[in-house]
């Protein structure tokens, strides 16, 4: 790698300066592993992927992704935490204390296991994965827990530096020619940059846009005091709450998102856009709504620039699907999932998204982060993430069978809430609402909504 691509350059000045600690993705077991049965296969897991065993470091001036110079043992990315389940505390435990400093030795991930040692919590910064990578790294656990690869004696080390092996290579968005609309872009880009040497500052108004007056704001949550500490760190001290709906019911729902040609990312969008009507109207300002939905880009890329399906297996391949609503114009909930469901379509197809994710490389991204963080509102009303339908590559016959999944992130400086979702065959769909305590009251007629809809849909 030469050096991080623009989007990577944005999750490493977020992180690096404590505005998002990790996210993660977890599993439960059928039964727990033993110890030597889990560094087998963390061990053959790194092998993997490159991201597993580098770190950010800056050199002449350009930060880059390099491996590690010092070994990696199992007692530096499995941990056992005191906790009994996914609970609202533990999800913020997770967020306020599982940091991956830049710049040295160390991974930027780590495996907590629970009490149970049957669920086991992924947990990464947002520099080296996004959320498809995390489903691929439990893959290959699941793949070699069940088939272990390793032979010979375990002694407790999973990497060692080595000059076969592989470097993280050059983003490939960095690959991708500007098209026309591109170019006019960066005209555009290059140019704002220049007035801000005249204080006209336009730049940030356009790339870092705030919630306006006809966006939908809760009166009790801006930045920076809903957001950050008093020592200018992110709170993440969200309330969190879990939407299980059991296998049985989830294979109803599909089936009427099916009948009515939608998926099922469209119809919790649209839930959750409706369930807004319901906040009472004292305690809010403005009707329009901002949804971001993340996609993955690996189709488009794969395309564009021929690379394989396996080159993008782990890495930040997504972009930012944008979505806007207006409160007081939404009637039927089967027909606003219809509309969304065609502008994801259309959306996902639309590469003019890379193009803009290009953008970055022109500006200063940390100044970037920060106008975001300085702003008064966050850019959007709230972020939906599918990681979609998962068996994590394993069968009804496999010795290690994953139970159940789930998939959180923390308070961001992007949206006011989030949902994440994933689905596993045995356990369901699990759907986790965080979102802020100065909202609690207000939200909670909305929380109600959505539990009753969709548990109603899928009777």
């Amino acid at each position: 790698m030469e050096s991080l691509s623009g989007l990577e350059e944005y999750y490493y000045y977020r992180s690096g300066l404590s505005y998002h600690s990790c996210f993660y993705v977890a599993i439960r077991l059928k039964k727990s592993p033993t110890n030597d049965e889990l560094e087998g296969a963390i061990k053959a897991t790194i092998s993997k992927y490159p991201q597993l065993y580098s770190n950010a470091f800056e050199e002449h001036g350009t930060v880059t992704l390099r491996s590690l110079s010092n070994q990696i043992t199992v007692l530096d990315v499995l941990e056992t935490v005191d906790f009994e389940s996914m609970s609202e505390d533990f999800n913020n435990y997770v967020f306020r204390n599982q940091n991956f400093p830049f710049g040295v030795e160390k991974p930027l991930w780590k495996i907590l296991a629970l009490k149970d040692r049957r669920t086991l919590v992924f947990c990464t910064d947002h520099l080296i994965a996004d959320g498809m990578s995390t489903v691929s790294f439990w893959k290959s656990m699941m793949t070699n827990l069940n088939n272990p690869a390793h032979s010979g004696p375990l002694d407790g080390v999973v990497y060692r530096p080595s000059a076969q092996k592989f470097e993280v290579p050059q983003h490939l968005y960095d690959s991708i020619k500007y098209s026309f609309a591109g170019i006019f872009l960066c005209v555009c880009i290059r140019f704002m940059v220049l007035l801000t040497y005249l204080k006209v500052d336009l730049l940030w108004k356009v790339l870092a846009p705030e919630l306006t007056d006809e966006d939908l704001k809760f009166k009790k949550y801006h930045f920076p005091q809903g957001l950050l500490t008093s020592a200018g760190a992110i709170r993440n001290d969200n309330l969190q709450l879990n939407l299980n709906i059991p296998s049985s019911k989830l294979k109803l729902l599909l089936k009427k998102c099916k009948s009515h040609k939608v998926s099922l990312t469209s119809l919790i969008t649209a839930v959750i856009a409706h369930s807004l009507q319901t906040v009472p109207a004292s305690q809010v300002e403005g009707s329009c709504i901002k949804i971001t939905i993340p996609m993955s880009t690996r189709e488009s890329l794969q395309k564009i620039t021929g690379a394989s399906p396996a080159m993008m297996e782990f890495g930040n391949f997504i972009k930012g699907g944008e979505f806007f609503r207006d409160l007081l114009k939404l009637t039927q909930l089967w027909e606003t999932a219809a509309s969304l469901n065609s502008e994801l379509v259309s959306q996902k197809n639309d590469d003019d998204a890379l193009q803009k994710i290009k953008l970055l490389s022109l500006v200063d991204v940390k100044k970037y982060v920060l106008a975001k963080v300085e702003a008064r509102y966050p850019a959007s009303t709230f972020e939906v993430t599918n990681l979609g339908y998962q068996s994590f590559d394993c069968g009804e016959d496999d010795k290690y069978i994953v139970e159940d999944a789930f998939f959180n992130e923390p308070q961001g400086i992007n949206d006011v809430f989030t949902c994440s979702t994933v689905a596993t065959p045995k356990g369901g769909l699990n759907c986790w609402f965080s979102y802020p305590k100065d909202i609690c009251a207000d939200f909670q007629p909305a929380i109600e909504y959505i539990q009753r809809v969709l548990y109603g849909l899928c009777e």
